[in-house]
């Protein structure tokens, strides 16, 4: 590929603070040096931008409405914003309308999302700074699994969080980016769902489809036969989001499998719920060990008292998602609530550490 503009470099330092060597490819495979410049200038509003590049304001709106469908850039009461982070560029430029898809650039989408976590262990090799890991995202449990126990919180139970419509389904972006993904025959790849404001955002760029809520219901019932951790931003205020994510795929696990061993920390985190295990209804049918729980903490365990082996859940390790109980022909697994409503921060807590 050719040399990227300056512009480009500059823009992706606009967008983000960190030194993502792809981000300035990605600008220009999606935008061509008017719309760049434009995208200089933001925030402002389109007038604006006209009269200080000396563009005609009709161009500059087909423009504006391109970059916006694209996902480069959105409005909001003030004008034109800016995307300003590399997880939103990934997030949105691939949740795009099919008629934008391209394979080169999702092959760099995904390069430049993992950028960062894949020469993890070199910058700390180097003894640089390593920026501080933030659980941007939360596990929420399968409503299902939860649904009798005392003290859900509304923003932990998928039938309040859609309750606000628009209700849309889209593709999922890390899916889309991880074109050799090993879940590609198995897993569908339009599983994620946003509401209000966030829903009407995909439907303003011809992005998602819109569902009633008694189709939402359903929906969630058939997700629930794949091994779909479901997953929303990490705030005490209500979502707008749920992510169905894979271990295989999906960019948090992805990241977490390099952020573990190299800093013990994760980009998600886990719900209020673990795993309680009964051991004496427990048949041994293995369903729990085979592909269900994302993080691997469920084992065989002889019992001497049982005379057998039982399945068994580490704590410490269990995200709390709820699959294994989904499927658990014995009702041998069941939910627990064991952490505090505090334990779902407030949005500026997220970011008490980061210097």
């Amino acid at each position: 590929m050719s040399q990227v503009d300056p512009i480009y470099h500059e823009l992706a330092i606009k967008i983000t603070s960190e030194d993502n060597k792809t981000l300035p490819i990605v600008l220009e495979k999606i935008a061509n040096l008017e719309q760049a410049r434009i995208m200089h200038e933001l925030p402002n509003t389109a007038e604006v931008i006209a009269n200080t590049l000396a563009l005609d304001i009709a161009t500059v709106n087909i423009d504006l409405q391109y970059l916006f469908e694209r996902g480069l850039v959105a409005s909001g009461r003030r004008g034109w914003n800016l995307v300003n982070n590399t997880v939103l560029v990934k997030d949105r430029v691939a949740s795009a309308n099919h008629k934008y898809d391209d394979d080169e650039l999702f092959d760099l989408l995904r390069k430049m999302s993992l950028e960062d976590s894949d020469n993890l262990e070199e910058h700390l090799k180097n003894g640089e700074e390593i920026p501080h890991v933030i659980e941007e995202m939360r596990v929420v449990p399968k409503w299902r699994t939860i649904k009798d126990i005392p003290g859900i919180l509304p923003i932990e139970d998928m039938r309040e969080i859609f309750k606000n419509p628009p209700i849309v389904i889209h593709d999922c972006p890390c899916r889309v980016v991880y074109r050799a993904r090993p879940c590609k025959s198995t897993v569908p790849i339009d599983v994620c769902l946003a509401a209000g404001r966030n829903g009407q955002y995909f439907l303003d760029r011809n992005a998602g489809r819109e569902m009633t809520y008694d189709e939402l219901i359903d929906f969630l019932d058939k997700l629930d036969e794949f091994p779909l951790v479901s997953t929303t931003g990490n705030s005490n205020r209500m979502p707008s989001i749920l992510c169905s994510c894979c271990n295989d795929c999906c960019g948090l696990f992805v990241k977490a499998a390099r952020t573990v061993p190299a800093l013990g920390k994760t980009t998600y985190a886990k719900s209020r719920f673990i795993i309680e295990d009964n051991p004496e209804e427990c048949t041994a049918c293995g369903i729990c060990t085979e592909n269900r729980c994302p993080v691997s903490a469920i084992t065989m365990k002889d019992l001497p008292e049982l005379g057998s082996e039982r399945s068994y859940t580490d704590i410490d390790e269990c995200i709390g998602c709820g699959l294994c109980v989904l499927t658990c022909p014995n009702e041998a697994r069941k939910m627990k609530l064991v952490r505090p409503p505090e334990h779902i921060p407030d949005p500026a807590s997220l970011f008490d550490n980061v210097t």
